[in-house]
C-alpha cells in the first residue's frame, strides 16, 4: 500500500459495487516535495485551508459500514491533484496553473518556486499521479469483474464563497451534484435529490463545479462505470475561517449517510 493514498474496505470484504473516491481531504505535504513551494509555512497553511476539502473522508465514512470501498488521497492536492488530466494540453485548469501539478495558488500567485523544473514535475507525476491512477483503475476493474458494474461517488466540498480562481456568478447550493453525460447514474441521482429536498438542503447540477472522476481507462468508453460527484458546501459543516468542524458537522454527516444509503438501495436493486 502506498503511503500517499489509502484503500479502505469493509472487514468482511466488499459487498457492493460502490467506490467512494476522496481526492482532496488531505493537508499533508510530504517532506520530499516541500522545497518545491515558493510559499512560507504560514502562506502554505493559508492556501491549504482554502483548497482542502476538509473532513470529507469523515463525512463519507458510512461507505465502509454499508459495504462499499473508499479510496482516499493522503497527500494534499497542492502537491498533486489526481483528478486532473495528466496532459496539460487536455486539462482546462492548467490555464490557471492548476493542472495535475499546481504551479499557482487559488489567487493566481506563484505556488512553486521559479526554478521548479520539468524534471521535478515528471518526478511528482511518476511518484504520485501514475501509481494513484493505476491503483484506482485497478479497484474499478476489480469491481467490474465481480459485479459487472461500478458506481463511483466522487466526494468533495467547496467554500461557501468563491475563491479568486472560481466563477463567482455560479450558484453555490448546499450540495452540488457533478456528472458527465456519458457516466451519469440517472437512477441514483433522482433519488439523491429527493433525499436532499426532504432534509431541506438545496441542490444544483454541475454548479459551481462540473463532472465526476472516472479512471482514464474507462472515461467515456465504459458505460458500466457510473460516476457522480457529491460536493458539500463547507458552510454546512465547518468554520471556514479556522478549518475546525462546526456544531452542524453531525447533521452534514447524517445527510451524507442518507445519500449513500439511498444510492446503495438503488445499486443493490439493479
Amino acid at each position: 500500500m502506498s503511503r500517499y493514498f489509502e484503500i479502505l474496505t469493509p472487514p468482511d470484504g466488499l459487498k457492493l459495487p460502490l467506490v467512494v473516491h476522496v481526492p482532496h481531504c488531505s493537508r499533508e505535504i510530504p517532506e520530499h516535495f516541500r522545497n518545491q513551494f515558493a510559499l512560507t509555512d504560514d502562506e502554505l497553511d493559508t492556501e491549504i485551508l482554502a483548497m482542502t476539502d476538509a473532513y470529507t473522508d469523515e463525512l463519507f465514512q458510512a461507505t465502509i459500514e454499508l459495504g462499499g470501498l473508499m479510496f482516499v488521497n493522503r497527500t494534499s492536492r497542492l502537491v498533486m491533484d489526481p483528478e486532473r488530466f495528466p496532459d496539460d494540453e487536455e486539462e482546462p485548469m492548467s490555464m490557471k496553473g492548476m493542472g495535475a501539478i499546481y504551479t499557482k495558488t487559488s489567487d493566481g500567485s506563484r505556488l512553486r518556486r521559479q526554478s521548479f523544473s520539468p524534471e521535478e514535475q515528471s518526478d511528482a507525476m511518476e511518484k504520485l499521479y501514475w501509481p494513484y491512477a493505476r491503483a484506482l483503475g485497478n479497484v474499478v476493474r476489480e469491481c467490474l469483474d465481480r459485479f459487472s458494474r461500478c458506481l463511483i461517488v466522487d466526494a468533495h466540498s467547496f467554500p461557501s464563497k468563491a475563491l479568486p480562481y472560481e466563477d463567482n456568478r455560479l450558484v453555490r447550493p448546499d450540495i452540488c451534484f457533478g456528472h458527465d453525460p456519458c457516466h451519469v447514474p440517472c437512477d441514483v441521482l433522482d433519488g439523491l435529490k429527493s433525499v436532499c429536498a426532504e432534509q431541506g438542503w438545496r441542490t444544483a447540477d454541475n454548479s459551481p463545479f462540473t463532472g465526476s472522476y472516472v479512471p482514464l481507462d474507462y472515461y467515456r468508453s465504459e458505460p458500466r462505470v457510473k460516476s457522480l460527484m457529491i460536493e458539500i458546501n463547507r458552510g454546512r459543516y465547518m468554520n471556514e475561517a479556522d478549518g475546525e468542524k462546526s456544531e452542524r458537522f453531525a447533521e452534514a454527516r447524517g445527510v451524507v449517510e442518507a445519500l449513500l444509503e439511498d444510492a446503495v438501495s438503488v445499486v443493490t436493486a439493479c
